[in-house]
């Protein structure tokens, strides 16, 4: 009898982090700029076993159509609350720990310290758009290769006109795979809406057979709780730089895209300050 030798693929991910008190913007400037663009940043928690999680990245995309894709992000963050899930890490199943009110559930900039219900993404989002202009800027140049499927990160920082209120900010950055899906169980997504006419997943079956699964968290860049903010680096006209090595071994480097925000903690007013999205490879500038 001949033996049978199954190969498995390993995508391993290293991550090192340091920061450099630079301020340098990506096009060679020396001071931030004044105004920035309110972005929002939508991270949802799901899983493959839970029927009603198709509706996670279908209400994301609705709200980046009506808004702009470039101005609302999501990243799905895995769990493993209904079985099953080849996506979920340490890192994702910890924050779906701490933010979680069910599946499919999001916090939109952090607000309320909870992820809340699909169906309040859309005011949550629609708010702060609407709102004054940001207080910061986030650039990110990914463009930096040190090596194969190997990068140097640096997020940026930009302070608008008036000085950060006081509290702590911190600079968190992610690795999304914008695309990923797979054969069996932990792939395969529950689809509770096979049945239900008008559905974006009516008649897709239950589950959903090789399913692509959007925007997923792959990991941190450095650690998910990210680096302190020094109070220098929080005045008016101030720039910060956060610099991030990234060892992508067996990754496909074409579906990766990484996500840097500034979190102010707050047990009482938690909020996502400002975010940008690049994809891994390319630069993205304040805007």
């Amino acid at each position: 009898m001949k033996k049978l030798l199954v190969l498995a693929t390993v995508v391993s991910f290293a991550f090192f982090s340091c920061k450099d008190k630079g301020t340098d913007t990506p096009d060679g400037g020396t001071k931030a700029p004044e105004t920035y663009t309110q972005k929002v940043l939508i991270e949802y928690t799901t899983c493959a076993g839970c029927p009603y999680c198709p509706d996670g990245p279908i209400f994301a995309a609705n709200l980046a159509t009506k808004h702009g894709a470039d101005v609302v992000y999501s990243v799905a963050m895995h769990n493993l609350y209904q079985g099953a899930d080849q996506m979920a890490s340490d890192d994702s199943k910890a924050f779906s720990d701490v933010w979680s009110a069910g599946n499919p559930t999001g916090a939109t900039n952090r607000i309320g310290g909870k992820c809340e219900t699909r169906t309040a993404w859309a005011g949550k989002t629609a708010g702060l758009i609407d709102a004054d202009e940001a207080k910061l800027g986030v650039a990110i140049d990914a463009s930096k290769s040190t090596g194969t499927n190997a990068f140097n990160i640096k997020v940026k920082v930009g302070v608008g006109k008036v000085d950060l209120p006081a509290g702590k900010y911190y600079v968190i950055g992610y690795l999304v795979n914008k695309e990923m899906t797979g054969t069996g169980s932990g792939w395969d997504q529950a689809n509770g809406y096979n049945g239900t006419a008008g559905h974006a997943m009516y008649q897709k079956g239950n589950p959903i057979k090789n399913y692509v699964h959007h925007n997923v968290f792959m990991k941190a860049l450095g650690t998910m709780n990210g680096i302190l903010m020094d109070a220098a680096n929080m005045k008016a006209g101030s720039l910060s730089e956060y610099s991030f090595d990234v060892n992508l071994a067996g990754a496909d480097i074409s579906k990766m895209d990484v996500v840097a925000f500034v979190y102010y903690k707050s047990l009482t007013a938690p909020f996502i300050e400002n975010v940008q999205r690049v994809k891994l490879g390319e630069n993205k500038a304040f805007d």
